[in-house]
């Protein structure tokens, strides 16, 4: 990377300065990064346990369907169905960690179960709409926790672009301006020092004095 470096002296105390903002932005974006590793982590075990729970609860869901359809008979089933009322509701809470905003639960509100037994759908049909409803809590806390392993994810792997251009790129080419900035002011200050004792062995010679 080309970098516009000021002439003399004040571009040296002006790299060293770059280096050094560059040093300490190095460092927090290197914890940030650590603490986001963590976090992901607990996510990800977070995910790994969601994940189990729907599968439980999708499957007895669907082993409880099975039953109410052969108990209570596909036609008790959509009557049934009608009776519903409001759809589920969803609600999330979130939390903000190092800029990242992320849902941390998800709740899910149901409409008032009508009476399945009432309505002649039998007892196999109300522990059927209970187990759903269990699954579909389920699904909503995985889909949650799948929501902020993902931006944990995106957030550590933006940390970590930006880390390693700061470290490969960034330090190492105002490093290399450093030294080619220093090389050239030792190169001038020789070459005064010369202009000088030249300059010096001249007015000695031109007064008549010893060489």
């Amino acid at each position: 990377m080309a970098i516009r470096v000021p002439p003399g002296r004040a571009g040296r105390l002006w790299l060293l300065r770059r280096l050094d903002v560059a040093g300490r932005g190095a460092d927090v974006l290197d914890q940030k990064r650590r603490t986001l590793l963590r976090e992901q982590q607990r996510l990800a075990d977070r995910l790994v346990e969601t994940a189990a729970a729907w599968e439980q609860k999708a499957r007895v869901a669907a082993e409880w369907h099975a039953r109410a359809w052969t108990l209570a008979g596909p036609r008790r089933l959509r009557l049934a169905g009608t009776q519903l009322g409001h759809p589920a509701e969803l609600s999330l809470e979130r939390r903000n960690a190092l800029g990242v905003v992320f849902p941390t639960t998800a709740t899910v509100r149901l409409g008032r179960a009508p009476d399945f037994v009432a309505l002649g759908g039998g007892a196999s049909i109300t522990l059927s709409a209970r187990a759903h409803a269990d699954a579909l809590a389920a699904a909503a806390a995985y889909a949650a926790a799948h929501a902020a392993h993902s931006a944990i994810g995106a957030e550590l792997a933006a940390t970590t672009r930006r880390l390693r251009a700061i470290e490969r790129r960034w330090i190492p080419a105002h490093q290399a301006a450093l030294h080619e900035l220093e090389l050239r002011l030792d190169q001038s200050e020789l070459e005064d020092t010369i202009r000088v004792r030249w300059a010096a062995a001249r007015r000695s010679m031109s007064s008549g004095g010893p060489m």
